[in-house]
């Protein structure tokens, strides 16, 4: 599949799964990233994810002011 294609399958089965699902987790974090770095970025990195049976991440800023830091990086775990 493509990285569009894989994006909506993930959206598609958080909605499925609901509210507080690992998989409805995984559709967030993936709406996240997608801000963070763009489609293009996101679409691409999905695609290597597929190809080396990883995942998207969120990596979060070491030092933060902020009790609830936002994420900053998007990285494959």
């Amino acid at each position: 599949m493509k990285g569009k294609q894989l994006f909506d399958h993930y959206q598609s089965v958080a909605q499925i799964n609901g509210f507080g699902s690992e998989e409805f987790l995984y559709g967030n974090l993936l709406y996240q990233a997608l801000k963070i770095e763009g489609e293009e970025k996101i679409f691409q990195l999905l695609e290597v994810a597929e190809e080396t049976g990883k995942r998207i991440g969120l990596e979060y800023p070491m030092e933060s002011i902020h009790s609830y830091p936002q994420p900053d990086k998007v990285v494959l775990v």
